[in-house]
């Protein structure tokens, strides 16, 4: 088959179908991959879209000096379509694969290359959101919890400039739990306080429940315990109405928070 771009479709349908159907019988061939994907890299809609199907096809035991080898013959098309929602989605199953192969720096670059796509559209804050997500899972697996909190940051700041309350309070309980896992308790306390207040405004009582929880948690942490009970008491009065199992669940939650050791018992 001489014609590249035919070369890169028949190679894109037999990649998807072997995806879908795995008893299908097609071998995954590294070499007839990098040969196909560079012969397409002067026509970058046709050379995306076979990375599409490329990253999630890829056998779990491929040589990570090949994997690299895709990820560069990948950057010049990709590169030459900043806004295609396509290249997002290469970009996305890319990190996935090199994330779960424990090629974390190479996820992360992946990561940040779809966040950069949805940043130029601005089109879609829920979409903005999810790679900032996918991104922070990469970030967590690395242990680089300051570049999760970055990315929490931003996704807050993402809903609130396309106003979306649901979004934005439940971003800010993450971040209050954020900072009580890196023991920033009282920056914790500030972002969980505002998320209380916003998810009060929405009919998610569950939700609620589990922030005064956290915020309870966070009082508690940094000392003060009269607080803390206050926000843990209010937990258990919005548990009252609420599923029996998420009653339970949300009373364990308060148990195990006043046994935790604080500053004061610190002292």
């Amino acid at each position: 088959m001489n014609d590249p771009r035919r070369a890169a479709s028949q190679l894109r349908r037999e990649l998807s179908q072997a995806r879908h159907d795995p008893d299908h019988g097609v071998r995954f061939e590294p070499d007839r991959v990098l040969t196909t994907l560079r012969a397409v890299t002067g026509q970058p809609e046709t050379a995306v879209a076979l990375l599409a199907e490329v990253w999630p096809a890829i056998p779990t035991d491929t040589d990570p000096a090949w994997l690299q080898a895709l990820c560069e013959a990948g950057t010049e098309p990709a590169a030459a379509l900043p806004t295609s929602l396509l290249s997002a989605v290469a970009f996305r199953r890319a990190a996935h694969t090199l994330r779960t192969r424990g090629l974390l720096r190479l996820a992360a670059h992946q990561g940040m290359r779809e966040l950069a796509v949805h940043r130029v559209r601005d089109d879609d804050p829920g979409a903005t959101a999810a790679a900032l997500h996918d991104l922070a899972r990469t970030y967590r697996a690395q242990g680089r919890l300051h570049k999760v909190i970055d990315c929490a940051d931003e996704t807050l700041e993402t809903h609130q400039r396309h106003h979306n309350q649901p979004s934005t309070a439940h971003t800010l309980a993450h971040l209050g739990t954020l900072m009580i896992e890196v023991g920033r308790h009282d920056s914790a306390v500030k972002y969980l306080t505002r998320a209380d207040k916003a998810l009060e405004q929405l009919p998610d009582p569950i939700r609620r429940a589990e922030c005064l929880v956290d915020l309870g948690r966070a009082l508690w942490l940094s000392g003060n315990h009269t607080t803390a009970h206050r926000a843990f008491n209010r937990a258990l009065a919005v548990a009252i109405g609420l599923d029996d199992a998420v009653a339970h669940r949300i009373r364990d939650a308060v148990t195990e928070a006043r046994q935790t050791p604080s500053i004061a018992d610190a002292d």
